[in-house]
């Protein structure tokens, strides 16, 4: 029996330098049975660049346009969900890549469960340096249980698998956090789901990328405060006990901003990963909580 049809969403804004690496390496799955959407967010033809100048002229590779100019890219993604013909449907972002095996590794968890995740990685000056699981929870080599304090804990992103025919969820419009929000959604929909311990998808930070560059702080305390609001007034389809955390967790989230950004500014071999598990991991008392949260840094 052939492999069901797995859709690779890939929203596209500016991307002429790193595209060529994500889309060979969903190309070049073990799992072939794979169809690649390309959604141009800026009116570049990417299929066209992938084939001419990177010799990726393969008929997996379909093309779909915002018909605009950076509406974000929880627009791309529905874009893309709605062009969409596999059974399976994940996403991958024009600048990270594909382990070889992540489809193979994920679509068996997804078909039981409805939805799986895989161990991020987060490099960073082609090193790694957060990763979605902690080294205890992949002793033992078998999936762990996907949880919002798991996924939210150390602001990983994470980028599920999920069946297409299991469940009708899009993407918020926000400024940031979108895909927060989308997985928090799904996880209540699915709540059995699973993270492969197999490190599958790449996340690649880049010097002068959105996540860190001077607008994050600002655009995402706006994001926080309409998600916050929107999840005490029950406007997200979310569990009743992953509403209460979501509500915490952006809070949090909320107060650390500014100091996250300074620290940041300061030491350009941070990510807000790394800050995130630097808080999370070392004890502190209320007093250097409260510190924390004015700006004093980690």
């Amino acid at each position: 029996m052939a492999d069901p049809l797995v859709s690779v969403v890939m929203p596209a804004y500016k991307a002429a330098d790193t595209i060529a690496r994500a889309a060979a390496s969903v190309l070049a799955q073990t799992y072939e049975a794979v169809e690649l959407i390309v959604v141009s967010d800026d009116g570049e033809d990417y299929r066209g660049l992938l084939a001419e100048a990177h010799g990726l002229a393969d008929p997996r590779i379909r093309q779909v346009s915002t018909d605009g100019v950076g509406t974000g890219d929880w627009n791309a993604r529905n874009h893309g969900l709605a062009a969409a013909k596999g059974v399976f449907v994940t996403l991958v972002d024009a600048d990270d890549a594909y382990a070889p095996d992540r489809l193979a590794a994920l679509t068996p968890l997804a078909a039981a469960d409805g939805a799986a995740l895989d161990d991020t990685q987060i490099i960073l000056d082609g090193r790694t340096v957060v990763t979605l699981l902690h080294a205890e929870e992949r002793l033992t080599g078998m999936p762990v249980r996907a949880t919002a304090p798991l996924a939210l804990r150390d602001r990983t992103p994470v980028f599920p698998l999920w069946r297409r025919d299991a469940f009708d969820i899009g993407w918020r419009k926000l400024p940031h956090a979108a895909d927060v929000i989308f997985f928090l959604e799904l996880l209540s929909a699915a709540p059995g789901m699973r993270i492969s311990p197999t490190p599958g998808y790449l996340y690649v930070k880049r010097q002068g990328s959105m996540t860190l560059s001077a607008s994050m702080t600002e655009r995402s305390r706006r994001a926080y405060l309409e998600i916050i609001r929107a999840v005490a007034s029950g406007d997200y389809a979310l569990a009743p006990e992953i509403a209460d955390y979501a509500l915490y967790e952006f809070a949090k989230n909320l107060n650390q901003a500014n100091a996250f950004q300074a620290a940041l500014a300061a030491d350009p071999s941070l990510t807000h990963e790394v800050l995130a598990m630097r808080f999370n991991d070392r004890p502190m008392t209320e007093a250097e909580r409260v510190a924390f949260f004015q700006g004093a840094g980690p």
